[in-house]
């Protein structure tokens, strides 16, 4: 298991057959791994999934040889390219880590804005019947300070 690609678009969506079939297994394989959770698969609209060649790097089901790196290079050379292509992984799994803390952080945020927001439109309309529908007076003396008339 484990082919080797070359210049394939990492965000390009394989049906799970040609994914086993670059990847070098069965159909059922990968269907397993969708089901134990270690494999993405979406469902397009025809209701087949799909999985991203992305993900099948990030499974090592399939490795990636860099384009720069002839076929039959020197093994040092294979080697550099794989300590490349590992390092790109790694910060690709960072910058994934990373990407899912801000869309956490914006939720967050998001979520305060509409409390402030209903808390303003309620401190909005219980000033409005305050000062509508109360007749308010200043207290002599005091500065800032309102008091309701009452009858």
């Amino acid at each position: 298991m484990g082919a080797n690609i070359r210049a394939m678009d990492p965000d390009r969506m394989l049906t799970l057959t040609d994914a086993a079939t670059l990847a070098g297994c069965s159909r059922k394989a990968l269907e397993r791994r969708v089901e134990r959770g270690s494999l993405v698969a979406t469902r397009d609209d025809d209701g087949q999934r799909r999985v991203r060649v992305a993900d099948l790097l990030r499974a090592g089901l399939v490795t990636l040889t860099p384009a720069c790196v002839e076929p039959g290079a020197a093994p040092e050379r294979m080697a550099e390219a794989e300590s490349e292509v590992e390092a790109l992984r790694t910060a690709l799994v960072a910058t994934e880590a990373a990407l899912r803390r801000a869309r956490d952080e914006m939720r967050t945020v998001k979520t305060a804005l509409m409390d402030a927001e209903a808390r303003a439109t309620v401190a909005e309309q219980d000033l409005t019947q305050v000062l509508v529908g109360e007749a308010a007076v200043r207290e002599p003396g005091r500065r800032g300070r309102l008091r309701l008339r009452t009858a």
